[in-house]
């Protein structure tokens, strides 16, 4: 495997590794932008889970910074270590995926066919086909 799939790994972490960057930099006590953003997908989130299940998770909103900010230090450091060619960078890239994907792509919460249901069906699938491809990755002998 030579620079043709090193340059894969980079362009296929870039999203990871900007996304996580900019989550670490713009963090403060509040959180950041992003959690303003977040709160209400994770309710939503939450409020599903409990509708479900009949259990409500023991999650505050005043801890969605600290997962904001274990996001991002997620996906910058499965970004860099997917890149160098490491297996558990492409595993901590899923593990990050299947929260973020059910929280943030919420597209069953928006009516269809309006502009937010389309918008995060395509977010949702994009990050399936992220997911698939990080599995096709782990599944590769090296």
């Amino acid at each position: 495997m030579g620079l043709g799939a090193f340059a894969g790994r980079l362009l296929l972490a870039s999203l990871f590794l900007l996304s996580g960057a900019m989550k670490i930099a713009t963090h403060d006590q509040h959180g950041s932008p992003i959690v303003a953003y977040m709160t209400p997908k994770m309710n939503s989130a939450l409020d599903r889970v409990q509708q479900l299940t009949g259990v409500r998770l023991p999650m505050h909103e005043n801890t969605y910074p600290v997962l904001v900010l274990g996001a991002g230090c997620l996906e910058l450091l499965g970004g860099i270590l997917f890149s160098l060619g490491l297996k558990l960078g492409a595993f901590m890239l899923l593990v990050f995926l299947i929260p973020t994907t059910i929280v943030m792509h919420n597209f069953w919460d928006f009516e269809s066919g309006t502009p937010g249901y389309q918008i995060e069906f395509i977010n949702f699938e994009k990050n399936l086909c992220l997911f698939g491809a990080f599995l096709m990755y782990l599944s590769t002998p090296r």
